[in-house]
């Protein structure tokens, strides 16, 4: 009789064994067979003809009928696309057949390169390089998606091949109509117009209009099939303000003058009834805000915009956050199709490296908490930005499945398609996530390079991998190489922002040369290397709106043309900068002695809201003769020339200057004060207002002092 202790042994033995088995798929060859029906066969020959193509050995794998015998040594994979499916999968592992059952022909699609890049870790004679790595288990289980529309809008995921491989959605491939475009396609005719005020505003539509439906329909109509299996999705949105119809139409379908939301609905019901093979979408957001009076189609369905919603790792109290859910509770009984449109950018730096996944992760938790259905992530779109291809990935993998830990799928994607480099991009990426989730602060959608160093930026980190990855950098080969030198290009723009914000220190970008600032030569040899990147179309641009490289270093190039003489002012002698909400503002960019590029806001400028008032300590400079400020024009984003500028001291008024615009092409403005009149025994108060209350904005870039 074996001993009780071996008995224990050997049952342990066995578990284990059964335990790997649901993870072995290593086999001498591999029999494909599918359920007799078109659908499961057409899968079945298309993940055939995909192993055949990719195998080395081709007697690797083969198909058969259902009734055809196994050998011994194969492993059977056994495929049906059944649409009746309870799961969006199912995985059920035997020691020798695999039955995988899916209920959709695209999650086929995704399932097939899952198995075939699994299939690739154990036989050597599959080629898988230019594969994800694959990130489920064919254990047996059933599994639902987290999201059943997935959209992580980078540069990648705009291939539409690529996206299917990831199993994510595609907006050139599967919308009709995208965003605020109604307005590429509706005519100026009488009715579509909104009536605003009693007058009729062309800066809305009016969703009660006959018109307005008709030249939907007719575009819906003439460009895409009326095929049942080739459905499209439609956004019907209104156009980007607060503005909402009131003609009498609209108020009886229950429009007020600040919600346009039931004429919208309406319209949209309208076309779901006259398209079903189709989907509409509109936007709660400005002018559809509370919920309508009516209910939304099977086929219809709302997106909400995340816009306001910090991007913090911060679920638990997060009072933000609680009046997004409301919004979405309000809408639910109103709406069975509710998808989200989320952000995941720096929309003014796409190259400077900003941690997203950690926030992506725990906010995709609580959306799908509270029955959020679909989920479009508003990234860096069609431009390249720094780590989008594992961002990429992780992503997608997240809203298939938001409870994966992100530090596995980063290291899995880096080891594939970094070898060489892949432990210096992984541990500073994963570095970069757990320091950004460690402060606790969200990051800004909109930042430019001194307020993300002061969130989530660690500029020693940053140097030390551009340093290691140009050392390593010769010895990669391939795709690793193309891909690493893209980043490093990235990386180039990002040391010149670091540079620029080191300005005449000893790190900084500027130096004093026969008393006037100037460019270093080690600056000139950097804007060398980033031009001949965009001549390389590596990189184009670094943010959303009006970020075009060339424009970039064109700012640089001509700093030289600015002939800035040395600013006498000390920060020390600039006492307080406030604003009109008496907030105090950072001085430390108006005393830097650099002046900021007029293309860009973010760079240099510091912008306050309509007046801003700083104080001087006047005494420090009773010697110099002339006070400049220079001023940002930019009506696009609202910045503005100053209406005037008092000086006080003492409350006493002892200038004041009404200014007029000598040069009104020019973006920006250099206003000159007199210090003659300075009592250089008290600290001088100078305010400046708006010139125009429209333009609602200032942006001063330095406040220099000269002799």
């Amino acid at each position: 009789m074996l001993p009780f202790s071996l008995i224990l042994s050997c049952l342990i033995m066995i578990s284990t064994a059964c335990h790997n088995d649901h993870y072995d798929l290593n086999a001498s060859s591999y029999v494909l067979t599918a359920e007799q029906d078109a659908g499961s066969e057409k899968w079945r020959d298309y993940l055939y003809n995909q192993l055949h193509k990719r195998s080395s050995d081709k007697a690797l794998f083969r198909t058969a009928e259902l009734d055809e015998a196994i050998p011994d040594d194969a492993k059977e994979i056994h495929v049906e696309l059944a649409t009746d499916l309870k799961n969006d999968y199912c995985i059920q592992y035997e020691h020798k057949k695999i039955l995988i059952r899916v209920k959709t022909a695209k999650i086929s699609t995704w399932m097939s390169y899952q198995l075939i890049e699994t299939l690739g870790q154990v036989k050597k004679e599959v080629a898988v390089d230019d594969l994800p790595p694959a990130f489920i288990d064919f254990k047996t289980q059933c599994k639902d998606f987290d999201f059943a529309y997935r959209e992580p809008h980078y540069k990648p995921n705009t291939n539409v091949d690529y996206a299917a491989i990831l199993g994510t959605n595609n907006l050139d491939s599967e919308w009709g109509i995208w965003g605020h475009n109604i307005t590429r396609i509706i005519q100026d005719e009488p009715g579509v117009w909104a009536t605003d005020a009693g007058q009729i505003n062309k800066e809305q539509f009016c969703f009660s209009s006959e018109a307005l439906y008709n030249q939907l329909h007719n575009y819906i109509l003439d460009n895409f099939s009326s095929d049942p299996s080739e459905g499209m999705k439609f956004m019907i949105a209104p156009n980007d303000n607060k503005i909402s119809c009131t003609c009498d139409q609209c108020k009886t379908a229950g429009n007020t003058s600040t919600n346009a939301a039931s004429a919208v609905v309406l319209l949209l019901n309208k076309l779901a009834k006259e398209f079903r093979q189709h989907q509409f979408f509109t936007i709660r957001y400005h002018s559809v805000n509370l919920p309508s009076d009516f209910s939304l189609e099977p086929n219809a369905g709302i997106f909400f915009s995340s816009i306001d919603l910090p991007k913090s790792t911060k679920i638990k109290d997060n009072q933000a956050l609680q009046r997004f859910n409301k919004e979405i509770h309000a809408w639910k009984p109103k709406a069975k199709e509710i998808f989200l449109w989320d952000y995941s950018s720096n929309f003014d730096d796409y190259l400077t490296p900003l941690p997203s996944l950690s926030v992506l992760k725990a906010q995709l938790q609580a959306y799908k908490k509270e029955g959020v259905k679909g989920v479009f992530l508003n990234a860096s779109g069609y431009d390249y930005s720094s780590f989008d291809d594992v961002k990429t990935y992780v992503s997608a993998a997240l809203m298939i499945n938001s409870n994966l830990d992100i530090a596995p799928l980063i290291d899995k994607y880096f080891k594939k398609f970094y070898p060489k480099s892949h432990q210096l991009l992984s541990a500073y990426y994963q570095k970069l996530e757990s320091d950004f989730v460690n402060k606790g602060k969200p990051y800004s959608l909109y930042a430019g390079y001194s307020e993300v160093r002061q969130s989530y930026f660690n500029e020693m980190d940053f140097l030390k991998l551009n340093s290691s990855l140009q050392a390593l950098y010769p010895s990669m080969e391939g795709s690793e190489q193309a891909a690493v030198a893209q980043l490093l290009a990235a990386f180039r723009y990002t040391r010149l922002q670091i540079a620029y914000s080191q300005g005449l220190k000893k790190t900084g970008a500027f130096e004093i040369v026969n008393q006037r600032v100037q460019l270093k030569p080690s600056t000139i040899a950097l804007l060398a290397e980033l031009t001949k990147d965009i001549q390389s179309e590596k990189i184009q641009v670094y943010k959303e709106s009006d970020g075009d490289l060339k424009t970039y270093i064109t700012e640089w190039n001509q700093y030289a043309s600015l002939s800035q003489k040395p600013n006498q002012l000390k920060s020390s002698q600039l006492l307080q900068v406030v604003n009109e909400q008496k907030e105090v503002l950072p001085k430390s960019s108006l005393v830097d002695g650099i002046l900021g590029f007029a293309n860009d806001f973010h760079q240099g400028w510091l912008t306050s809201s309509k007046s801003m008032t700083f104080t001087i300590d006047v005494n420090t400079f009773s010697d110099k003769k002339e006070l400049q400020m220079r001023f940002l024009k930019n009506e696009r984003h609202q910045y503005g020339i100053p209406e005037k500028v008092e000086c006080w001291q003492g409350g006493k008024l002892i200038y004041q200057s009404e200014i007029k615009d000598p040069s009104p092409s020019n973006n920006t403005f250099t206003l000159s004060i007199p210090l003659s009149n300075f009592d250089a025994a008290k600290a001088s108060k100078i305010k400046i207002s708006t010139r125009n209350p429209s333009l609602s904005r200032l942006g001063l870039d330095e406040v220099q002092v000269f002799n």
